[in-house]
């Protein structure tokens, strides 16, 4: 059996993915970690079903409200975080019970703690699964053989995922593999399942939600399919949402979370008090478009669309580019690299955004191999370097505007190319 493993085209590819994973696993940390582990514990080890309400609950004195905080850190919806717990529980008999109770009192000496690297690695060891299943799922996008290959080789050695996933410790690969599972199950004509798929990967995070009404208005046959597939769309969010909504910590924490919010930030004032908002302007333009166009687009192209729409005019955080990721190497792969510049363009100026944030999401990342990166106030970012020679808003705003650009044009392509613009 293993022989016949051997001789398949993606093995050499996915055992040097998985190689340069596992070696970034156990040594790199983002203190991100930190909530989803506290949280994966209260459901593994205490049973608790409603974190948001115990985490409201803790005394101010609590070492995780002390030392982690709990207000901005615990942001996501709740199957976020029964995921995390079961795969604590998966876990849980190679790990020490008493290392999430230490994290909380003892921080800053947390890299002392006997078998660190190993519980670095456990944590993260379950997105493997997520990881490995999207790259076959790209894969299966095509039919023809070098594509397939192409897809998967860029998902297996790109670096968003190796960043966002396997050395921060975020969860955004669950909701952007349900994301891409729901274009496979569209293209297999399986459309109910596909917007299951969206519904639950925004049960995770909210932005695979928005991806919703374009994928009923294109499945949808006439307005009464298209309401039904909304419908089933949002039905698992909702499910999950309900047994919460009447919790105030839980609104307060993910519902009305200022980061859900990001995207509104931009507008266009049309008086003292009130104005327009840029994104919520287009994405409605994309619906419109979705429900009264007689061509038929491509759901992924849609859903590039949003994406970019999104990361064009909002101050996004670097793990997020993950979203948008694996439907970048899908259309190059369908489109042979015909627009690889744009591509590279939109990647260079997420790195140079990236490398703009705080330490502890560059150089901080390696904090478990050297001590002296451990204090973050001693290592000054690119940041404060540059801004003692230039304005450095300008020149985040620079690269933002060149990425807008670039995304908008990137569009206009992929329409131009489907003869929607001429």
């Amino acid at each position: 059996m293993l022989q016949n493993l051997i001789k398949k085209w993606w093995f050499k590819w996915l055992v040097l993915g998985l190689a340069v994973r596992v070696i970034l696993m156990p040594i790199t940390l983002h203190q991100d970690l930190w909530g989803h582990s506290s949280v994966a514990y209260f459901f593994s080890e205490k049973g608790i079903l409603n974190p948001y309400e115990y985490l409201s609950n803790l005394s101010p004195d609590h070492p995780l409200v002390k030392n982690i905080g709990v207000s901005d850190v615990f942001i996501y919806p709740p199957l976020a975080y029964f995921t995390l717990g079961v795969f604590r529980i998966l876990v849980k008999p190679f790990t020490d019970p008493g290392f999430v109770p230490f994290i909380w009192s003892n921080l800053a000496s947390v890299y002392s703690f006997p078998g660190f690297n190993w519980h670095l690695f456990l944590y993260k060891f379950p997105y493997l699964f997520f990881d490995v299943g999207l790259a076959f799922l790209l894969s299966s996008l095509f039919s023809e053989g070098n594509k397939k290959k192409l897809v998967f080789i860029l998902w297996m050695l790109n670096p968003v995922t190796l960043y966002t996933t396997f050395m921060i410790g975020q969860l955004d690969l669950l909701p952007t593999f349900f994301t891409v599972l729901s274009l496979v199950l569209a293209k297999k004509g399986k459309f109910a399942w596909s917007m299951i798929s969206l519904g639950v990967g925004g049960s995770y995070k909210i932005f695979p939600l928005l991806f919703v009404p374009v994928a009923a208005f294109v499945f949808g046959k006439n307005f009464k399919e298209k309401v039904m597939y909304l419908l089933v769309g949002v039905a698992p969010f909702i499910l999950v949402t309900l047994p919460y909504i009447t919790s105030l910590a839980y609104r307060e924490m993910v519902l009305f979370s200022p980061k859900n919010q990001k995207m509104l930030f931009m507008n266009l004032p049309v008086s003292g008090a009130e104005g327009i908002f840029t994104f919520v302007f287009i994405l409605t333009l994309i619906y419109f478009y979705s429900y009264y166009t007689k061509k038929v687009i491509n759901l992924g192209v849609y859903f590039l669309t949003i994406l970019l729409l999104i990361f064009s005019v909002t101050h996004y955080h670097p793990q997020w580019f993950l979203w948008v990721t694996p439907f970048l190497f899908w259309e190059l792969s369908e489109s042979n690299f015909k627009h690889g510049i744009l591509v590279l363009t939109l990647f260079l100026a997420w790195l140079a955004i990236t490398l703009f944030f705080e330490t502890s999401l560059t150089i901080g990342l390696f904090s478990p191999l050297n001590a002296s990166l451990r204090d973050l106030r001693n290592l000054p970012g690119l940041s404060e370097v540059l801004s003692r020679y230039t304005d450095v808003f300008r020149l985040k705003s620079l690269i933002r505007s060149v990425f807008a650009a670039a995304s908008l044009f990137y569009i206009y392509r992929l329409y131009k190319l489907r003869g929607v613009v001429k």
